[in-house]
């Protein structure tokens, strides 16, 4: 699912004996001072959900604040400015298949028939793009548990677009574009995006299911077909209009790039530089390609050595392989070399002239070296010399054949160059999680949750199913906010950090980062958990917590948080030896909403303003 929201590390100024003035009704546990600090340095990570409200990021903000006024070592200091570092996970994210979601609706009762609830996608997406769960499964292009490119919705979903993934690099200098204005534009080495279409995606054993059993639509294995990934080997003119508050329009200004560089441009000129030439190198799908020839239906590529003069008698290395020159008939640019490689060594004679039954180029070792002859010579002194161009560990792309195990590739050539590239999948790709190219992994995620109404004392059950392409990596970019930046919409009024008295302490160096996702947590897994732990956020907002709700004493539901008044104004909680997590210690501060995480934040926060 896409995570929309950012975890934030603070690190404030340590002092001994500093005050920081919060008032807050939650009751806070003895906790000792070296479960947040030893020897001057953090002992805790402070865990932030990915799903988590901007004021539960600015909650986990000032506790790392306020752990900052403990990390010091006994000497003078100085306090100094406080600030807070944010992260977001920037990954380029696709939107999700919808499947089923009847959340809020109150109208399935256990041990009826799902199929014919009317929570099923309709193929359809409001006027906000939120998908439509209004249909009985028979109206539902989930009918057969089977979603292809037939289907209503398909043409807004099952697409993925990877941003700067294929390195293009020019090797004949001449990917350049003059604009208008006279200025020209250098695109010889740049980075363009493929994109993947998915044609089909079934649920396995949909149609074997006990439709009347919900539990039993909690997870599928996917069977996901005609995969096409493509790139286009094409960049575009963009133009944009540059506005002075005052004059208004005062002149344009142009990019090349294969996307619309922002929404402020406007396309000028389609494929300015277009199509991969001979000389060229490009990376498909992990693979480096230096492109040596393009026929109709094949690329050859390999090492290109480019031309060297070798002396006769002397020996040249090129990679794996040498080449002696044996010989040189000067007078009839002829020659007779010496191969050698892993497989052995070979003797080749190479003549230029066309009448002769000699060729002027061998290719040996099955595509691992080519020599090619192209001039002799008698240097100064009488040393003769051959000019030789190589190339080795050549192979080939051919249309229609495998380009790696698994994936036939499809090759668009037109007029020498290579315009566009694709792969199409073999076989069908079956699993729990399906993987594109390492790069993406799609997968049926379902979220079921039961509840008896006390209306009419039956249990009724609820169900969000989706088929998501999620990125199999974060991509974070950091971000340092102080006083007078903006946040989501929260401005940075103030950091306070107010030395008394002024016999201090000495700042601890703090390299790592103490705020990590819910999300970095899980997918590590408990197990690898090497500190203590502050948990920012009850189990709804932060994963971590709801893993550890058992042992922290604490519910899971929304529901029971807000019941409970103790619960919902805020608590903070102690474990001091946590099993779950290699035996370190976990503090909670939650309340039932952001406001109630606030309050115990702020407990805490006063908490650890005593502990100097």
């Amino acid at each position: 699912m896409k995570v929309k929201k950012i975890a934030a590390l603070a690190v404030g100024a340590a002092m001994v004996g500093a005050t920081l003035g919060f008032a807050s009704a939650t009751e806070v546990p003895n906790i000792p001072k070296d479960f947040f600090v030893k020897n001057g340095e953090p002992n805790v990570k402070i865990v932030i959900g990915s799903q988590a409200a901007a004021q539960d990021v600015a909650s986990a903000a000032d506790i790392a604040v306020a752990l900052g006024t403990l990390l010091y070592t006994e000497e003078d200091v100085k306090v100094k400015d406080a600030s807070v570092v944010v992260k977001k996970d920037v990954a380029y994210d696709p939107a999700d298949i919808p499947v089923f979601d009847n959340l809020y609706k109150g109208n399935y009762k256990l041990k009826e028939d799902l199929k014919d609830v009317e929570g099923w996608w309709n193929g359809a997406f409001d006027k906000d793009d939120y998908p439509e769960f209004t249909v009985t499964l028979k109206d539902s292009p989930w009918d057969d548990g089977i979603f292809n490119k037939d289907d209503p919705g398909w043409e807004d979903v099952g697409k993925v677009t990877v941003y700067n993934a294929v390195e293009w690099k020019d090797g004949n200098d001449n990917n350049y574009w003059k604009d208008p204005k006279g200025n020209w534009h250098d695109a010889t080495d740049v980075s363009i995006h493929y994109t993947v279409a998915i044609g089909k995606i079934e649920l396995k054993g949909f149609d074997e299911v006990d439709t009347t059993d919900i539990d039993e639509f909690s997870d599928f294995t996917l069977i996901v077909d005609d995969v096409v990934a493509n790139v286009s080997f094409s960049l575009n003119a963009y133009e944009k209009t540059l506005k002075d508050k005052v004059l208004g329009a005062t002149e344009e200004t142009y990019a090349v790039s294969d996307v619309k560089p922002s929404s402020s441009y406007s396309l000028y000129q389609a494929d300015v530089i277009k199509g991969v030439e001979k000389g060229d190198t490009i990376t498909l799908f992990g693979k480096t390609i230096k492109v040596l020839d393009i026929g109709d239906d094949y690329i050859e590529y390999g090492n290109d050595w480019g031309e060297k003069y070798v002396n006769k008698d002397e020996v040249a290395t090129f990679g794996d392989y040498t080449i002696k020159v044996i010989d040189i008939d000067v007078n009839k640019v002829k020659a007779l070399f010496e191969v050698s490689g892993p497989a052995g060594s070979k003797i080749v004679t190479l003549d230029t002239d066309d009448r002769t039954d000699i060729k002027d180029s061998e290719t040996l070792f099955n595509g691992g070296i080519r020599i090619k002859l192209l001039d002799t010579f008698i240097g100064i002194g009488g040393t003769t010399s051959a000019l030789i161009e190589v190339q080795t560990d050549i192979s080939y792309i051919e249309d229609g054949k495998e380009f790696m195990p698994g994936w036939i590739a499809k090759l668009g050539i037109k007029d020498g160059k290579l315009e566009w590239f694709a792969l199409q999948n073999k076989e069908e790709l079956e699993g729990k999680e399906v993987k594109l190219f390492d790069t993406y992994k799609v997968d049926y995620v379902a979220d079921i949750m039961k509840k008896k109404n006390p209306k009419d004392d039956k249990t009724y059950a609820a169900m969000s199913a989706y088929v998501v392409i999620d990125p199999l990596k974060p991509e974070y970019t950091t971000k340092e906010l102080g006083v007078g930046d903006e946040l989501e919409g929260w401005t940075i009024d103030d950091i306070k950090a107010t030395a008394s008295p002024a016999k201090a302490a000495v700042v601890s160096k703090i390299t790592t980062p103490i705020t990590v996702l819910d999300d970095e947590i899980i997918e590590a897994g408990l197990d690898s958990v090497d500190s203590n732990l502050i948990l920012v956020g009850g189990p709804v907002v932060n994963k971590v917590t709801a893993a550890l709700a058992d042992k922290l004493g604490v519910p899971t539901t929304y529901e029971e948080w807000a019941a409970d008044e103790n619960l919902k104004a805020g608590v903070v909680k102690y474990i001091d030896n946590c099993p779950t997590i290699g035996g370190h210690g976990v503090v909670l501060v939650a309340g039932a909403d952001r406001d109630g995480t606030k309050a115990a934040a702020e407990a805490l926060m006063e908490y650890l303003a005593g502990l100097h």
